[in-house]
């Protein structure tokens, strides 16, 4: 039996739309509405199981570069220069776990609302209205990829305004 990921995930999709969707009532309707979404998950993690490693890579450089930048502003390289440096070092190094990437984006994550929060906890209203455009401008560029990632589901009524993920990622 196969139980790779590529060929598990595409057969469930096509037997939840195949058997289990057509076996609802029509009076489920919200059971109907919640198969459909998890077909439509399962074909987005079929599609974009290819590039999942450089979307994470991505990721995980931009929250290194970010909480650089803001490590810088606020003076704290004390405090969150050693997660910073470990991130740098995973991002350069080939053939990292794909655990290892998520596990520190996961941790860049939590620095980075810390330093936003201290930032914040200063009273310094220039300081928290530049703290807050960085955040911004860094949740757009998260945004359009995520959008880019779920375009397929066709939820995205401006699907065609967003460059395609591998556009975004350079792949």
């Amino acid at each position: 039996m196969e139980l790779r990921a590529e060929f598990l995930i595409p057969a469930i999709s096509k037997t939840l739309k195949d058997v289990v969707l057509p076996a609802l009532d029509d009076e489920h309707q919200v059971a109907q509405e919640q198969i459909n979404l998890a077909i439509g998950f399962l074909n987005i993690l079929a599609q974009q199981q290819p590039i999942q490693h450089a979307y994470d890579l991505d990721e995980l450089n931009r929250h290194q570069l970010f909480a650089s930048d803001l490590c810088t502003l606020l003076g704290l390289e004390s405090t969150y220069g050693g997660i910073i440096s470990r991130a740098k070092e995973i991002s350069a190094e080939p053939g990292q776990a794909p655990e290892t990437i998520v596990a520190t984006t996961r941790q860049l994550r939590g620095a980075i609302t810390a330093m936003m929060a201290q930032g914040h906890d200063r009273g310094d209203a220039n300081l928290s209205k530049n703290l807050s455009g960085k955040i911004n401008i860094f949740a757009h560029e998260q945004l359009a990829r995520e959008r880019a990632m779920t375009a397929p589901m066709g939820f995205e009524t401006g699907a065609q305004a967003v460059p395609a993920i591998e556009e975004q990622l350079g792949v």
